[in-house]
Formats: structure tokens, sequence, C-alpha cells
């Protein structure tokens, strides 16, 4: 594949853009104190699915177009990973510096809402309900939390770059053999 664009700066301004996009997002459900278990909060999942897919589509149509027109779902893949990557690293660190700093008492409402829903459904003592809280422990820090966003944006960016790159793939005919 000679000349083909460089997947680096695609990555780079896409990454760059839905790592922005899910900080602001964060820092306004934040700020607005929204409610998890809110409709409005349903409604910015919502939004966040269709922001995301648009700009994976819009990174991989922006390789598309610098190379003549054509993708290959492999190249779809790297160019999606990579935004992903950069994506999860920088929303990643965003994640470790608000459960660190910004936000550090939502880990302990995390945890209060776990041990209520288990004293709710009435199926555990008080001794396993302490011990199940010890064990979860490890997901209620900053470097989980960052560590989860990282993971998920690469498995969704994955997911997305496969479908996407399934969509919109033309082989280039010169490099047919």
């Amino acid at each position: 594949m000679e000349n083909s664009p460089s997947i680096k700066s695609i990555a780079y301004t896409y990454g760059l853009a839905l790592a922005l996009y899910s900080i602001l997002i964060l820092v306004v459900v934040y700020v607005l104190n929204i409610d998890p278990e809110s409709t409005i909060n349903y409604v910015i999942s919502t939004l966040n699915i269709i922001v995301t897919v648009v700009i994976f589509t819009i990174a991989l149509k922006t390789y598309k177009k610098s190379n003549s027109g054509f993708i290959s779902l492999s190249e779809a893949l790297k160019t999606g990973m990579a935004v992903a990557v950069i994506a999860g690293l920088l929303s990643g660190i965003y994640a470790y510096i608000h459960y660190s700093y910004v936000f550090p008492e939502f880990l302990d409402i995390m945890a209060e809402q776990q041990k209520m829903g288990m004293i709710e459904t009435g199926q555990m003592s008080d001794e396993q309900i302490e011990q199940s809280m010890e064990m979860m422990s490890i997901t209620r820090t900053p470097f989980f939390m960052a560590t989860i966003t990282l993971l998920m944006n690469i498995f969704f960016g994955f997911i997305i770059s496969l479908i996407v790159g399934l969509i919109i793939k033309k082989k280039n005919p010169a490099l047919e053999g």
C-alpha cells in the first residue's frame, strides 16, 4: 500500500475530539449533579452513543477520502482503534483526576448504593454484605475508573469501527492481485 494516508493525524484529531467531548459530559453531569437514575441521564447516554458513532464515522470517512476514496476493513479497524486509544487514554487520565480530586466522594456514594442494593434484596447476611463490599472495593478506586474508561473506549471503538468499516469499505482495484 504505497502512499496510504497517515492514521496518526486522524487518530489525534478525532481521538482528541472524542476525549474532549467525554470530559465535557463528565464535567457537565458533575456540575449539574445529574442523578444517574434520572431521565436526563438516559438522554445524555443516548446522545453519547450517537456522538461517538458520528465521530468514528467522520474519522473513517476522512481516512477514506484521503486514500482516494478507498478503505479496507483492516484500515478502518486500524484507524478506529487509533482514535479509540487516543480518546481512551486522554479520557482515562481525566477520569483519574476527576475521581481523585474533583469528585472523590462519588466512589463513596457508589459504595453506599451498592451496599443498600444488597441490603434491599435481603438475601445476604451482614457478614456476607461486608465481605462483598470488601471484595468490590477495588472497583471503587480512581485507577479502576480510569482503566475502565480506557478499556470501554477500546472495546466500543473496535465494535463501532468494525460496523462502520463494513458499511463504508471500498477496495482499491489497483491493489488487487
